[in-house]
């Protein structure tokens, strides 16, 4: 999100969803969306995720989930629950 205005419209727009699923990101923009919705929504965010680029997001999210799988173990090692 490359300025304050696009946070804001995301945002807007995040507001307006049940849950909002983000792929094809890199691992620090996943991080800073979780930090966004804690920061500018004041609201509890559940990351879920399979791999080592899901560590920040995870760690960042007030609860992570660990997805056990062919990606390796970073990331249930990351999470406060493995499925």
């Amino acid at each position: 999100l490359e300025s304050e205005e696009c946070v804001d419209v995301f945002l807007e727009v995040a507001s307006r969803c049940c849950s909002v699923i983000c792929c094809r990101v890199t691992p620090i923009q996943k991080a800073t969306l979780v930090q966004l919705v804690k920061r500018k929504m004041r609201k509890i965010c559940l990351a879920i995720g399979d791999g080592a680029n899901d560590v920040g997001m995870i760690q960042e999210a007030h609860v992570g989930i660990g997805v056990m799988g062919n990606e390796g173990t970073q990331a249930s090692l990351a999470a406060d629950y493995v499925i």
